[in-house]
This record gives structure tokens, sequence and C-alpha cells, in this order.
């Protein structure tokens, strides 16, 4: 019932990270679940993303990255899932946050390892040593340009061109230095999911905070998303979820029906529904 992270594939089904529980695919009708006995590295699954081929990756807690390949149960004597750890070079076991840059290279965000970048056959991994902020990163996103955007742990933000780190801190004008979720917005500013802090939008000269003082929910926000008329959705720990329009909030909790007012993870499907991934009442619609 801890839902730490939700993707959309595309056939429509909707995976569901659990925190201890393995991994859920819902396909509209009924649940198929999938753990280490199938061959997932680890039933905590933090992160998840589909690639361009199709795959599935799963970044999980202290097994390292599953990758699942869903026509590999086509073929007779093929795995499912195939597991990257620290042994093939991967920075660190547990992996906070996925995504795959236009070049088809996989990036991982893993605690205490920093960032590893994954070409298919090897890893190459990025550190405090190269410049990234902190070595614990919980949240990656690729923005418009091609620049990658890494939210750590006590760090604040890194901005890596493909060359070098620029490091956005509470010196900067982030609401805090530790950063759980980004989003790029449509109209390309980036938002910042903060501990204590609330949301940092950053329109690429400033940052502009957002807490409680402003109408929203709760100051530690866990995810954040865009849906597609352009209002944000922010995840807060224990305040329930805010919506944003641009102008002002709107707050949902368990009083307008949401299972429980920690909101890890969110996503919007094809049809517009939102999916809220919550700290202990499982997944609401």
């Amino acid at each position: 019932n801890n839902v730490r992270s939700i993707i959309e594939d595309k056939t429509g089904d909707l995976w569901f990270g659990t925190q201890g529980g393995g991994v859920s695919r819902y396909d509209g009708k009924s649940f198929t679940n999938f753990s280490t006995t199938q061959g997932l590295a680890n039933n905590s699954v933090l992160s998840i993303l589909e690639d361009k081929t199709g795959k599935l990756w799963l970044g999980t807690q202290g097994g390292g990255v599953s990758r699942y390949d869903p026509s590999a149960s086509l073929r007779t004597g093929s795995k499912s899932f195939t597991n990257f750890t620290t042994e093939q070079g991967l920075a660190n076991n547990s992996v906070n946050s996925i995504a795959e840059d236009k070049t088809g290279k996989l990036w991982f965000g893993t605690q205490g390892g920093g960032v590893s970048r994954f070409d298919g056959k090897s890893f190459t991994n990025f550190t405090t040593a190269q410049g990234l902020a902190n070595n614990t990163v919980y949240s990656i996103t690729e923005d418009k340009t091609g620049n990658f955007w890494f939210g750590t742990y006590g760090g604040g933000v890194s901005r890596y061109d493909g060359e070098s780190f620029t490091n956005f801190s509470t010196a900067q004008g982030l609401a805090n230095n530790i950063v759980y979720s980004i989003v790029e917005d449509k109209a390309g500013n980036h938002w910042f999911g903060t501990y204590g802090g609330g949301a940092s939008r950053y329109d690429g000269k400033s940052f502009t905070n957002f807490s409680t003082a402003q109408g929203l929910a709760n100051n530690t926000v866990l995810s954040i998303a865009e849906d597609k008329t352009g209002n944000l959705w922010i995840g807060t720990q224990g305040g329930g979820v805010s919506r944003f329009d641009g102008k002002s909030f709107t707050n949902f909790s368990t009083v307008q029906g949401l299972g429980n007012n920690t909101v890890l993870s969110i996503a919007e499907d094809k049809t517009g529904n939102l999916w809220f991934g919550t700290g202990g009442s499982g997944v609401s619609r």
C-alpha cells in the first residue's frame, strides 16, 4: 500500500512500484504482480521508466535495476527480468530515479553513489568529484534543450549540460537543498519539490517559492506532475495534493476522498485520470 512510483506504458497499462510488495501492473480490470519470485531484483521499487523500445526499467531499493522485457515471455527460454547492480558498474544498488535521454541512454539517480549513465553496454558514473552537488539523487529530468537536472539530498539541484555541472541551492534562492521531485512545465519553467520549503519555480533566471503561505497544502513536496491542461499537481507529505492553475492552489485531502494525505507519486493516464500513489493507503484515482 506504499506506492513509490507510477507510469503508464505504451499499451495503456499502469505500473505501480511499491515499498516491499514488488510491482503491480493494472490493465484496467485486474492487477498482475511481479516480485523477486519472478526475477525482480528487489521488492521495493522506487522508480519506473519505459524506454523507447518498450522495455521497463525498475529502480529498486538495494537490488539495483531490473529491466523487464514484455516480449521475453513470448520467447521460449527467455527471462523477462535482467538485473544490473554495482557488479555491472551501477554506482549504487538503491536507485531513486530514472530518465532516458534523447539518444536513448538511461540515467539512474542513486542513494549515495551519484548518477549512473547506461549506454546499453556499460555504465559511466558521475559524483561530487565531477561537480554533482550531492551523491544522493532523488529526481532526474531532461529539459527541452537537452540539459539534465538532478535533485539531490542536501546539495540542492545540479544542471548538467553534457560537459559540466552548474549547482543551485538556497544561496541562489531555492527553497530547500533537499529536492525530492522535478518537473519542467509547458512554459519551460522548472519546478522543484523540496523538504520543508515548499515548491520552487525556476524561470531560467530566478526562483519563486510557493509554500503554505501561498496556499500549498504542505511544505514538504514529494511529487509533482503537470496535466494535459497545464495544471500542476503537487503531492505533499501529510497535506494531500495541491492543484496549481498558475494563480492559486486548490487542495485535496482525505476529506475529499484521497486515500492518504502523503502522496509519493503522481501520473496522468491517457484518458485524463490522475493517479496518486500514497503512503500506506494504496493508489487513488
